[in-house]
């Protein structure tokens, strides 16, 4: 039981790494580049009882059009309510918009494939030893 829930949760934050690698190249490659505004932080408590948060912002595309996205990573360092942040989004999907940070760039793309990669390992090794 405990090799499939490995391999299951490996295979997936390596899908979730792999979908948002995808919407990072897309931005990077089409993607407009324009400046957003953090209207608020979203709080949402772990089931430890702590809690993380996430950065809402708000941008107008090119059309005119407003839209708001809330950072698919938490925390807000960096990030206070009022501040402009960078913000990277396909004028025909714009609720794929990204903040457009390198550390966020990096963090969002590599965290889901450094999990992946563990969990998958470890339920290789434990089919492998038997375990």
């Amino acid at each position: 039981m405990w090799i499939a829930m490995s391999l299951v949760a490996g295979v997936t934050l390596l899908g979730f790494g792999v979908h948002e690698a995808m919407i990072r190249r897309r931005l990077r490659r089409g993607g407009i580049g324009v400046s957003g505004l953090v209207v608020r932080h979203r709080r949402s408590s772990t089931g430890r009882g702590d809690a993380v948060h996430f950065a809402v912002v708000e941008f107008v595309d090119e059309r005119g059009g407003r839209h708001t996205f809330e950072s698919g990573s938490s925390g807000v360092g960096g990030l206070p309510v009022g501040g402009r942040v960078p913000v990277r989004y396909v004028s025909d999907a714009p609720e794929h918009a990204r903040i457009d940070l390198t550390g966020r760039r990096i963090g969002d793309v590599a965290l889901p494939f450094m999990g992946g990669g563990l969990f998958t390992a470890v339920g290789i090794w434990m089919l492998v030893t038997g375990r």
